[in-house]
């Protein structure tokens, strides 16, 4: 999946915490019709970043608690999270094989979500942010059309 710089910034700026780049950057993506790349950039860094706090060993209380602790911090709007499909994008991308899907904006927002909070448990800085973008970016051009 082609991953367009434009995508990378818009990525960059919304796990950095820079409101207004990240919706100047969403303004660019929006317009030039291609989501398709960035939802694959988005669910590679997701499937890293879940990797780097779980792996190799995890438990689903382990899941459950991650989700609850996301939760939490989002109390104030309840709906942004749907428990059971963060609990599966992550459990997904440790591996397990899943036969119930969450709905696609389900799944989509659960992935930004939890990716966010993943960059923020890891600390990451700056650079490490764009480290990561940039493995994800090698990730999401192996990914076949339509995963995540």
């Amino acid at each position: 999946m082609r991953v367009t710089d434009e995508q990378m910034a818009l990525l960059r700026a919304y796990l950095a915490g820079q409101a207004e780049q990240a919706e100047r950057a969403r303004v660019l993506v929006a317009r030039s019709g291609d989501v398709e790349g960035a939802a694959a950039l988005v669910y590679a860094a997701f499937a890293i970043m879940t990797r780097r706090k779980f792996s190799p060993t995890w438990t689903r209380a382990e899941i459950i608690r991650f989700t609850g602790q996301v939760r939490a911090l989002l109390s104030d709007q309840p709906d942004l999270l749907d428990p059971l499909a963060a609990e599966h994008q992550l459990r997904g991308a440790l591996g397990e094989k899943l036969t119930v899907y969450p709905g696609e904006e389900a799944k989509a927002r659960a992935q930004v979500v939890l990716l966010d909070a993943l960059v923020h448990d890891a600390d990451l800085d700056d650079a490490a942010i764009i480290d990561l973008l940039s493995q994800a970016r090698d990730l999401a051009h192996r990914l076949p059309v339509n995963s995540g």
